[in-house]
């Protein structure tokens, strides 16, 4: 049973490490944080549309513990959907993590 679960977990923990590096926080709102993904090459980051509460000066939270800014591009209140650019700061990101998991 042992080297089924190693057999499961070394490409699940690689998985982990490679979608991690796509995975940004989103502060939109006057609550709790929420998660946002880098769905482009360009640099889109796709989040929720219910945690969007501001258009400008949201705060994105980068994987290697930086920050930066963005405004809203576009929403969907039916698919629950919100798009933020992030080509500002996804230079850095691929610099520092090389392929992300959505390039």
């Amino acid at each position: 049973m042992s080297q089924t679960l190693t057999d499961l977990s070394t490409p699940l923990a690689a998985a982990v490490e490679t979608a991690g590096a796509s995975v940004v926080r989103v502060e939109a709102r006057r609550r709790m944080p929420a998660s946002g993904i880098v769905w482009s090459a360009d640099g889109l980051i796709v989040t929720a549309h219910h945690v969007v509460e501001q258009d400008d000066n949201i705060g994105i939270g980068l994987p290697d513990g930086g920050s930066a800014t963005a405004s809203l591009v576009g929403r969907d209140p039916s698919t629950d959907l919100a798009l933020l650019p992030g080509s500002s700061f996804y230079r850095r990101l691929r610099e520092k993590f090389g392929k992300l998991a959505s390039s």
